[in-house]
């Protein structure tokens, strides 16, 4: 059950390219962070003794470092992010006190006692991207949440609808105020 009294988790989105995220442990939970990294651009390093042959894969191709080891504090040079997961109960304690000590923000993946932040489900509709919490109480539940909004999304083409009302708009000298009606009619699109 979730504390009623506990603050709320403040929402941020970060910007990763080009710089290091750690992820601890290369197993198939691993694999989902480390893709979410890479395609958000950052340099992903790995520490783990054994790994997936997708996480191997990975490696050989040049598109992250694996340290084929146990993590060492050391590893979390140069790292803004890290993602604690491993099945080891020390070890995800070890990774979370050292990022904490270093001020690196740790997901600690199926372990919130030891995160000092959380990833969430993810709808990515680009330009949009939204993210679904239950701080780390439900994550089950926040997958169901993010097929519900996936669901009542409109399609791929709304950014570009969007854009051409709001062209429009500025040409006619509509008023902010004006648009938001209009702007839910046609994206909600011809009602049966």
């Amino acid at each position: 059950m979730s504390d009623p009294d506990a603050p709320f988790l403040f929402p941020v989105f970060l910007k990763l390219e080009g710089r290091t995220a750690l992820v601890v442990g290369a197993g198939t939970v691993a694999e989902r962070k480390i893709a979410a990294l890479l395609e958000s651009g950052a340099t992903v390093r790995v520490v783990a003794p054994e790994a997936t042959d997708a996480v191997k894969a990975l490696a050989r191709e040049g598109r992250i470092e694996w340290r084929q080891r146990g993590f060492e504090e050391a590893d979390l040079d140069g790292a803004w992010l890290v993602f604690a997961a491993t099945a080891d109960v020390q070890v995800q304690r070890f990774v979370s006190d050292a990022a904490s000590r270093r001020l690196v923000f740790c997901v600690a993946v199926d372990d919130p006692a030891h995160a000092s932040a959380y990833s969430g489900a993810v709808v990515r509709r680009p330009p949009f991207a939204i993210a679904i919490s239950s701080s780390g109480a439900a994550p089950a539940l926040t997958r169901l949440v993010r097929e519900v909004v996936e669901g009542v999304l409109p399609g791929d083409d709304w950014i570009a609808r969007a854009e051409q009302l709001r062209d429009r708009w500025r040409a006619e000298g509509t008023p902010m105020q004006d648009r938001f009606d209009e702007l839910v009619r046609e994206l909600r699109g011809p009602r049966p």
